[in-house]
């Protein structure tokens, strides 16, 4: 069992993501805000307002992607999809890493 987390700074390709979550019928996926510290120290704190010159003006809208993987060979398929189709090597897209877990308890689903 893995968890595969997705650091997505350009949200214009969650769907890409998604997408091949969804085809590869991985249903542990969870999508939440994200906040990048830089962004939190330069936007809320005014001893860090000089970080606003160096990041923009403009706030991203990151995202994390959580899933549950069963097989390992599974993400690596799904990594190999995400860099060919969305070029990842080149641009600065997201982030992905994964880790073993061992899964303690899982409830039944109620939807």
């Amino acid at each position: 069992m893995h968890i595969l987390c997705i650091f997505l700074h350009d949200i214009n390709f969650l769907e890409d993501f998604l997408d091949v979550l969804i085809e590869e019928e991985i249903e542990e996926v969870f999508v939440s805000d994200a906040e990048v510290l830089k962004e939190i120290l330069a936007f809320k704190f005014p001893l860090f307002k000089e970080l606003q010159t160096t990041i923009g003006m403009r706030r991203k809208e990151p995202k994390i992607i959580f899933a549950l993987i069963d097989d390992e060979k599974k993400i690596e398929k799904m990594v190999n999809v995400w860099k060919e189709e969305l070029q990842l090597d080149k641009e600065e897209i997201a982030m992905i890493v994964s880790f073993p877990v061992k899964l303690w308890q899982s409830s039944p689903h109620i939807y």
